[in-house]
């Protein structure tokens, strides 16, 4: 069976004055699959998420999505190519509602009033938001509002949903509901999932394949049973958790 590689990271550096956050690292995003981008604090996570949908340029290296080069585009462009991506804190108009926050996503890709709004309906009762579309997204509980910053996110039907640590904060029952949220976009929209997070249980019930960094250098990639049992990944980041 073939495999179609989605995003391709290929021997990726970013460097900030005389700091290597991220050195010569390189993986792959497959069609379908959720990835799990793992590793300690200051692991070089988050810059490759910024180089990947354009947020910093790559001192060196190559990104490539679905074939075309896109490691001098801005995150308009990345984003109009179909790689979108959340942040760690909360990322909504919390003086708007709901259904506006999700709706002012939509003007990226749809140029249809009912369109528009038909998607965000939609997308509102895939992330359970429907019963708040007209609260006010900043006096949500945390939980919702985690929800909210995915909404926007995927209301512009991604291809690439880049998810950063979208589970801080939520308790077991709030976390399993977003996994089985994770997989049902997955499942009903054909898309793929690159997701940053600490929640090591979460990230080894959800992700196909995950791939670990230490000090911004590639460790190890494989299942995560593989993972798991790797000695080296053991010593640097799960410890006595694997």
């Amino acid at each position: 069976m073939t495999t179609e590689i989605l995003l391709k990271v290929e021997k990726l550096t970013r460097r900030f004055g005389g700091l290597t956050a991220v050195s010569n690292l390189s993986f792959d995003v497959q069609k379908g699959e959720i990835l799990g981008l793992i590793g300690p604090n200051g692991a070089g996570k988050s810059t490759t998420f910024n180089c990947v949908s354009g947020f910093y340029p790559a001192s060196e290296g190559r990104i490539e999505f679905l074939g075309e080069d896109i490691s001098k585009m801005n995150t308009a462009q990345v984003c109009h190519k179909g790689l979108v991506r959340t942040f760690q804190h909360d990322s909504l108009l919390t003086d708007m509602t709901v259904y506006d926050n999700i709706l002012i996503a939509t003007f990226s890709t749809i140029s249809v009033k009912n369109e528009r709004v038909r998607r965000v309906h939609e997308t509102a009762e895939i992330l359970n938001l429907s019963d708040h579309l007209q609260e006010i997204a900043g006096n949500l509980p945390h939980g919702l509002q985690r929800m909210v910053s995915i909404a926007i996110a995927f209301a512009t039907r991604p291809k690439l949903l880049c998810l950063d640590e979208p589970l801080t904060g939520l308790n077991q029952t709030e976390v399993g509901g977003a996994l089985a949220i994770f997989r049902r976009i997955r499942d009903e929209f054909k898309l793929s999932i690159l997701l940053v997070e600490h929640n090591m249980k979460a990230v080894m019930e959800i992700c196909d394949r995950i791939v670990v960094l230490d000090h911004g250098i590639f460790l190890a990639a494989g299942s995560p049973l593989e993972i798991k049992q790797n000695p080296a990944v053991i010593s640097a980041y799960l410890g006595k958790r694997a």
